[in-house]
Formats: C-alpha cells, structure tokens, sequence
C-alpha cells in the first residue's frame, strides 16, 4: 500500500498525548499525562496552530495529575476533562473559563467521561469500578452505576441517548437503561475482549422499527452498530438491538492491528471507523464493506486516540511520542487500498442481502424514483417474484414501496406469510440506510417490539397497562407486585396504583401478526 504523507504534526506537550476531540472542523483539543489541555485553531491557510490570544489561552492548566480523557459536549459550547486527580473540570469551550470542578465520589481516578447526544447527561467513569451520571444542567450527581468488578474504561452513549454501554478491564460489556436515568443493566457481555476492553464508540446512523403501537406507550425496536477494541489487537463490530428484549451480538472481528487496539471513533456519517494502535499505526475501516480503506504511519510510538472532524475530511491522532497529527482524508478516501491482507467485501461481510446491487450505493431518494417495474425486479433479488403481479396491481413504485409496512403488505396486498413480510421489510431497511443491509437475517424481525412482555420477553397473550403507562402481561406484572415490587419495572417510579387496564388495542394487533 502506498504510504500517506501526515497533513501536519501538532508539537506542544511534554508528555504522552491521551485524548483529542474535534469542535466542528477547525477546533482541535488534547490532553496529556504532562497535567495540561491544549487548543488547537485552524487558520485562513488551513493548517493548526495553538490559541495563545484571548479570549481562549491554551494550554488549560487545572488538574494535579495527567488528563486522561477530554471531550466536547454535542453543541460544542463545553469541554469536559477528567484526570488521574479525581477531578471532573467542565470548561467553557469559548473563553477556556472554569464552569465547575466536581470531585468523584470516591476520590479515585477518572479515565474517561462521555457526552449523550442530548447534552443533558454527562458520564464519567474509572478506578472504582463505578459509573457516575452527571446533570448538565444542574451539575450535580444524578446516579453512580455498580455492577463492573474491574476498571471502567470506556463509556459510549446510543446516538439516541436512549443506552449506555461501558467497557473494563475485565473484557466485558455491559448495557445500560439511560432513557430514565435509573441505570438499570440490561445485560453483559462477559468476554467481549479476552484481554481487557480500551475504548468503544456508536455508529451514529441507527434505525427504529417505526410501526409505533397506538396507546402501548412501550418503548420501540432500535438498531445500532458498536465498535469496540482491547488489548486482543481485535476491532469488533455489535450488533445491538434496544427495546424490551436487548441483545448484542458480535457481527465480525476486524483484523489489522499487530499491537494493542487503543481507541476507536466513527466518523460523523457513520461509513467510516478509525483505530489507533500499539503498533504505531491508525487504521480506517470501511463500515459497508468491512475492508481496510488506509493505514496511516506518521507517529513512532503508540498510538492513544484518535477523532474525525465534523465533515470527517480531517482526522486527529494522539500519540505517546507526545504530538498530535493532523492527517488530510480527503485527498485519497476515495481511492480502495490495495493491501495484500485486506479481505475483499464478500468475505468480511458473507450474509450480505441477496441483491445488493440493488442496495448498495442507494439511498432513500434515489429508490424513492423507482418505478413499478424497479420495485418488481427489486422484489426478484429477494426470491419473491410471486408478490410481483399484486405489486403492479397496486402499483407499488419507490415511493410506496419506503412506505410499506406489516399492515399494509398483510391487509392490503394479502401476503399472508409472516416470514415473506419479514423479508420485504428487512430489504426496505436496507433501501432505506445501506449500512443495515449487513444485519439482514432470517430470524430478525418477526413480530413489532411492543408484543413482548418487558418483564418476561414473550408475546403477551392478556395485555394490561398499569399505572406506570407500559405494558405487560397480566401475570407477569401481578407477580411483579405480589413479590413485593411497588415500583414500576420500566421506569422504577413508584406506582400510582393497583388498576391493570386490559390493552385490548394491542391484543387485536397481536391477533393481525399470527401465522395463518
């Protein structure tokens, strides 16, 4: 592969670089072990330079030990920095001021902290093998989460806000409830990393079964790509379902990196993931195709971390060699490499939707001009040409065919074959965002979320929503309350009251999704 000049080397810190984040595309900022927090500015001829003139003076010098972790909130009006000190500091982004300085509870290092997407709820965690929530707004302890048995050192928000994953030591994963700021762990992931989970971040581009139930009030199917990566020298890619029955589950193992895998971070569309490395190295993956699109070499120790810019033209690298590299993608992103060892697309990613040439490369607005005729040959990719004669009927052209829906395909076009509506929606998906076509699968979708008990994870046969405004199945619910619960299982506020008020709106639904 051919090597790639660096854009430009950032000199300033006297000790290891831990972190830099990107403010839109010309703000850079980093820390390092050397106790200090610098800014970077993009100036009119396009290379960065320091902020040494007021109103913003770097370097930020407030914490006692190293800076291990520094980001900027969704709105980039924040900077928030964690130390070794046990300090959290958020600053104002613009002026470099002080805002607060709040202390762990248990005074114990902090090695990581996260924005959600909202801005509302900031994360920190580390040493104490606790999660702590953190009110923007109020800047004050919401919750510190229990449940890691080892060093927390990574935090990821869903780019809904609505899940948290947090990575240890240990190897393990688990997945947080943040809609409700109660932080209930949905699940674990026990040896997620054989060696220890580093870094881990969302897939910004996610989707959302949108078939919302009329008066359920239940939360909806949501779909999200994790990256994660460790001391395995593995990049992993998760497949993480939200709604009442949660799951992750490992979809491939990206290979490349001959050392430790350090950070990983998407670009802001979603179609790239970058990887910084103990073996000097940063890596860019292609996320439709699995495949190594560049390896970049500039830094001549570790690599620690790395971020895209907003337009994700600019990518930033931080380095035990004690600089930060600014590298130019725009000028070869385009261009596949051609690394010996790089897999090809058919192996990386072998369940691929049958007809993606169809999808690949698509989008909503180019299938939304398909006519009926495109949809018909659409419809023979996917081994449904039966369906042909009563889409041209109706005369299902692009624009109807984004629309379709499990009522729509068993009403009105009377396919009565649960697992072929499954299919034609799982290829609407795809249409839809080509980054999904890779979770294509047969045993995916068959049946709207909000037919699931959340207590049990069953289709519910006697639906009743209680005073907390979800539903469950009766029995489920009223052992709930037998067995001493006086809280609601979603939300864990206290319930109102007793009532259980049959959803029959739901139980006629569930009738309409049974198998002929």
């Amino acid at each position: 592969m051919a090597s790639i000049d660096r854009f430009q080397t950032l000199e300033g810190h006297t000790s290891d670089v831990t972190w830099v984040d990107f403010n839109g595309n010309k703000i850079v900022v980093s820390s390092s072990n050397d106790k200090s927090i610098r800014f970077w500015k993009c100036k009119d001829d396009g290379y960065f330079e320091e902020c040494t003139e007021s109103p913003l003076k770097s370097p930020l010098n407030g914490h006692n030990y190293g800076v291990n972790c520094v980001r900027f909130s969704p709105f980039g009006t924040i900077l928030a920095s964690v130390s070794t000190d046990g300090y959290l500091i958020l600053w104002n982004s613009q002026t470099g001021d002080q805002v607060v300085r709040l202390l762990n509870p248990t005074n114990c290092a902090i090695r990581v902290c996260c924005f959600s997407p909202s801005s509302a709820i900031l994360v920190t965690a580390g040493d104490d093998e606790k999660i702590c929530l953190w009110d923007i707004s109020t800047r004050s302890l919401v919750r510190s989460l229990t449940g890691h048995e080892a060093m927390v050192t990574t935090c990821a928000f869903s780019p809904d806000s609505a899940y948290l994953i947090s990575g240890a030591t240990s190897g393990e994963l688990k997945m947080w409830d943040a809609r409700h700021g109660h932080g209930k762990c949905l699940l674990t992931i026990s040896e997620a990393h054989d060696l220890g989970v580093v870094s881990s971040d969302f897939n910004p581009q996610y989707e959302v079964n949108g078939e919302s139930v009329e008066a359920t009030n239940g939360p909806l199917q949501s779909y999200y790509l994790l990256a994660s990566c460790g001391n395995d020298d593995l990049v992993k890619l998760w497949r993480v379902k939200g709604g009442s029955k949660c799951s992750i589950v490992l979809y491939h193992s990206l290979s490349g990196h001959s050392g430790n895998v350090y950070c990983c971070r998407f670009s802001n569309d979603g179609t790239l993931l970058a990887s910084a490395a103990g073996d000097k190295t940063i890596i860019i993956w292609s996320i439709e195709s699995g495949t190594i699109i560049r390896r970049l070499e500039g830094h001549n120790r570790y690599v620690t971390c790395c971020a895209f810019s907003a337009n994700n033209s600019l990518l930033a690298t931080g380095s035990n060699d004690k600089t930060v590299i600014i590298w130019n993608l725009s000028a070869y992103l385009d261009t596949p490499s051609t690394d010996d060892n790089d897999e090809s697309p058919e192996t990386t990613y072998p369940n691929r939707i049958r007809g993606a040439s169809f999808s690949l490369g698509t989008n909503a607005n180019l299938v939304s001009r398909w006519s009926v005729e495109q949809v018909n040959q659409w419809l023979e990719t996917l081994n449904l040409s039966q369906y042909s004669e009563v889409f041209k009927t109706n005369e299902i052209d692009g624009t109807e065919l984004l629309h379709l829906s499990h009522d729509v395909l068993l009403t009105m076009l009377k396919i009565t074959t649960l697992g072929h509506r499954n299919k034609i929606l799982r290829g609407v998906q795809a249409l839809r965002n080509p980054l999904w076509q890779h979770f294509a699968n047969e045993d995916d979708i068959s049946m709207p979320d909000e037919l699931f008990c959340p207590i049990t994870h069953e289709l519910m046969k006697d639906p009743v929503v209680a005073s907390d405004g979800y539903t469950y199945e009766r029995t489920a619910i009223t052992e709930w309350v037998e067995n001493g619960n006086n809280t609601s299982p979603m939300t864990n506020d206290p319930f109102t009251d007793d009532r259980l008020i049959p959803n029959r709106t739901l139980k006629l639904l569930a009738k309409r999704y049974q198998l002929p």
